[in-house]
């Protein structure tokens, strides 16, 4: 077995034998366990990861167990870079270079805040895209799940997380490409929202696009 573990964070110890026997129940090369599983004393899931070009599907006797196939094609992703940064693995993993856009990152926007606004309080398992590429934009940073958990569990209350995205996502944004980039994909996306400004999360998304163009003339004064 294979233990990642950048962060020296709480691997518990007893769950180093049961992941290593998951593991070798799986004929794949490379396989993974990540999450709440390795760390903490109640969790809910074990995720399983199997990067493999096969969609076969995998299915081990255990109902906590959730098996997610990674195609060696995404292995470039956000996503992958964060679940195997920290985990248990059965051999060394392979890894490509990260490759992320600013248009993948309002991708994960655009679903996020209507899942935010339509689900209220029971919005955590649903924002861990946006937390995780919102944080790797501002600060360059991966998180693994272990930061990543630990960053979604101090928005208790879904306008805090709507506050975070307006706040933050603006900045971000408007540091990261040109006033170019932003005039023509911005106002491109306004147009496609003003349609539907009677829903919130439609509104709260126009309204968004203006900030960051606004942001072009806060940077020019």
């Amino acid at each position: 077995m294979i233990i990642y573990n950048p962060h020296n964070e709480q691997i518990l110890s007893e769950r180093v034998p049961l992941a290593e026997q998951l593991l070798t129940q799986i004929s794949a090369k490379y396989c993974f366990i990540s999450g709440s599983f390795l760390y903490k004393e109640k969790y809910e899931d074990i995720d399983i990861f199997i990067v493999s070009r096969s969609k076969r599907k995998v299915e081990l006797e255990n109902s906590k167990i959730k098996i997610t196939l990674i195609d060696f094609n995404n292995l470039h992703s956000l996503f992958y870079h964060s679940v195997s940064k920290s985990c248990i693995a059965k051999n060394i993993l392979p890894k490509k270079q990260l490759k992320v856009t600013i248009a993948d990152y309002w991708d994960v926007i655009n679903e996020a805040v209507p899942t935010i606004i339509n689900q209220k309080d029971a919005f955590h398992k649903s924002v861990r895209f946006l937390i995780l590429y919102t944080e790797y934009f501002k600060n360059k940073i991966i998180l693994d799940t272990f930061e990543l958990n630990k960053e979604i569990s101090q928005y208790q209350d879904y306008k805090q997380l709507l506050g975070y995205i307006s706040e933050k996502v603006p900045i971000t944004i408007n540091k990261k490409v040109t006033r170019s980039y932003i005039r023509r994909f911005f106002y491109t996306q306004a147009a496609l929202y003003k349609d539907l400004f009677d829903y919130p999360a439609q509104r709260f998304l126009y309204n968004l696009c203006h900030t960051i163009t606004r942001g072009i003339t806060y940077d020019q004064s």
